[in-house]
């Protein structure tokens, strides 16, 4: 049975690591947990940042950081950015009630997911070839050949297309596989799924760099079935930090920084409620803050109206005790010619204001909103219903 080193998000504790241990996670982890060293040897004050999930340690120990949210909570705000339509995700009962049983619960899914297109057959298609064959297939590449192998005439460069399985969405599926072939599953036969799984896809490449291929993907009608599997795919990949070794053991942490998630979240809530507000809201562009364009300010969403910026909202999982997020709201507004930015956070955020009027030129005013996250996964659809509500209210004529 797998030793657990139990942490909670944001809380200090003691714990006893070996030197191989905490030089890795020192190493590999700097800004997912910090360390500090104590007078006894071998202990350590750990405190986690905003990461939460599950850490492999080289001595075949596990670090599990809870958050401070329930696990059904978490899964989710995970559901509502990776499947927003919930296509994927049904509303049914999960068995995890920690953060490493949902991560099997992902991998679990994912392995499904996987395993049924591969029953229903993978998806081919003809790619591009180009290599030194002793027969001529396909068109010879002449100037090649002779470049390549001068005055010998025993193989040929040639350029063809091979009908194969080695396309993006199954690149993706077997990189995934592989970094979750090592994983200690409680379940005993989700090892032994997932090697067959990279055994079914081996026509695939292994490619390392799989995650970057998901923005060049277009789906259709011969690869819409791939959709809950890559989803899965991209939830796995989005938060594994690699051990940086080789071998069969590619992944040291499954981690999920709140922080981004929060973000997220509150960005495709926004984007869902948007156009009943007769209004369009954009994630994460940049724009200019000085005449130049030397600095420039990246608010979470801006909420667009007869194609014109009208409010601002910045989501913050933890506020900052000195203000700097007003000020950086207030940067957006100027930036963006509003006078009305939100800065949403969770309800155990305390806070003394609910709107600031900022003084000076601009008029502008910052509105704190509250999400509250402590209940299950009902509580959070009622809760961010009544936060959507709250939005659209600071929108002249705008549709709850």
């Amino acid at each position: 049975m797998q030793e657990i080193i139990a942490l909670k998000e944001h809380e200090e504790s003691y714990i006893a690591l070996s030197e191989d241990d905490a030089s890795v996670l020192a190493e590999r982890l700097p800004d997912q947990l910090t360390l500090k060293a104590t007078t006894d040897q071998g202990q350590y004050l750990a405190k986690p940042t905003s990461h939460v999930g599950v850490v492999r340690l080289p001595s075949g120990r596990a670090i599990v950081i809870e958050p401070k949210v329930r696990i059904e909570t978490l899964f989710a705000l995970l559901a509502a950015v990776y499947d927003p339509q919930k296509e994927i995700i049904r509303e049914e009962p999960h068995p995890y009630g920690s953060v490493a049983a949902l991560f099997e619960f992902v991998v679990a899914m994912f392995t499904r997911h996987v395993e049924e297109l591969i029953a229903r057959g993978l998806l081919r298609a003809y790619t591009p070839l180009s290599q030194e064959l002793p027969m001529v297939r396909g068109r010879l590449l002449i100037a090649e050949t002779i470049r390549h192998r001068p005055g010998l005439y025993d193989r040929h460069r040639c350029a063809f297309t091979h009908f194969s399985c080695d396309i993006p969405e199954n690149r993706i599926l077997r990189w995934t596989a592989y970094c979750l072939q090592s994983g200690d599953y409680r379940e005993p036969q989700l090892w032994s799924r997932i090697r067959s799984i990279q055994h079914a896809l081996r026509g695939a490449t292994l490619d390392v760099e799989a995650r970057r291929l998901f923005p060049l993907l277009t789906f259709h009608r011969l690869n819409d079935p791939y959709r809950p599997a890559l989803a899965m795919a991209r939830l796995l990949l989005d938060h594994l930090t690699f051990s940086g070794s080789a071998g069969s053991e590619p992944f040291l942490a499954y981690l999920v920084d709140m922080n981004w998630l929060f973000e997220k979240y509150v960005g495709a809530l926004v984007s869902r409620a948007a156009p009943a507000w007769q209004a369009r809201a954009s994630e994460q562009h940049a724009h200019a803050l000085d005449a130049h364009r030397g600095a420039s300010v990246r608010p979470d969403v801006i909420v667009h109206r007869r194609g014109s910026p009208e409010l601002v909202i910045d989501a913050k999982y933890k506020l900052d005790p000195h203000q700097s997020d007003v000020y950086q709201v207030i940067a957006y507004c100027h930036a963006l010619d509003v006078d009305q930015g939100v800065l949403v956070h969770p309800a155990t955020e305390r806070i003394t204001h609910r709107t600031l009027r900022i003084l000076g030129p601009g008029g502008f005013s910052v509105h704190y909103l509250a999400l509250e996250l402590s209940g299950g996964a009902e509580s959070l659809e009622a809760h961010s219903a009544q936060l959507t509500s709250q939005i659209a209210a600071l929108l002249p004529g705008a549709m709850p």
